[in-house]
């Protein structure tokens, strides 16, 4: 009687090892084989940097019904601003032991493509998600009735932090102005 469990649940844990060993086995192949080539790689970004120095700010605000502040049509205007990539800008003020950081990944495209990709907060209203940090998190800035020379740069946070919704500057001249630093 001691041998009845053994018997009849032995092979079936035995069936589900195996089968838990394949089905890893299966999504590491199909994961190395669905990686991109570096010639698709290299198209990828050449298509990204064609669409980022060439922004298409009208089909976006037709699209928004609402008009981009100046200062990110300017941002868009400067080839050299908008391809940076990869740093952190710090707030300055109160020293803290562990100063607020606000990663910058890369810049989006201002086209009618990445309007559609990036994230629409409905309490927000419209506006347009100029940067991201490469981690499920965007910079938006609103668009408005009257073109306006400025506008609060707000961060959506979709990771799971407790920043959603946070300004991180009064402007996007202040933002693009805070102290840099490299990601580390």
């Amino acid at each position: 009687m001691d041998k009845l469990p053994l018997l009849v649940f032995g092979p079936l844990a035995i069936a589900a090892v195996l089968l838990v060993i394949a089905t890893g086995i299966r999504q590491a192949i199909t994961r190395f084989r669905s990686r991109p080539t570096p010639e698709q790689i290299k198209a990828t970004y050449e298509a990204y940097l064609r669409r980022l120095l060439h922004p298409k700010p009208e089909a976006v605000e037709k699209e928004l019904g609402k008009l981009l502040p100046e200062s990110l049509l300017q941002l868009y205007e400067d080839k050299s601003a908008i391809q940076s990539v990869g740093f952190q800008l710090e707030k300055p003020g109160k020293r803290r032991w562990w100063p607020k950081r606000w990663p910058v990944y890369c810049f989006e495209p201002l086209d009618i493509e990445a309007l559609n990709e990036l994230p629409y907060e409905e309490e927000l209203g419209p506006g347009y998600c100029f940067a991201t940090t490469g981690r499920g998190s965007w910079y938006w800035i609103a668009a408005s009735d009257q073109r306006a020379q400025d506008s609060p740069v707000i961060f959506l946070d979709y990771d799971g932090g407790r920043s959603h919704g946070e300004t991180v500057a009064n402007s996007l001249e202040e933002f693009l102005n805070l102290p840099r630093a490299p990601v580390k």
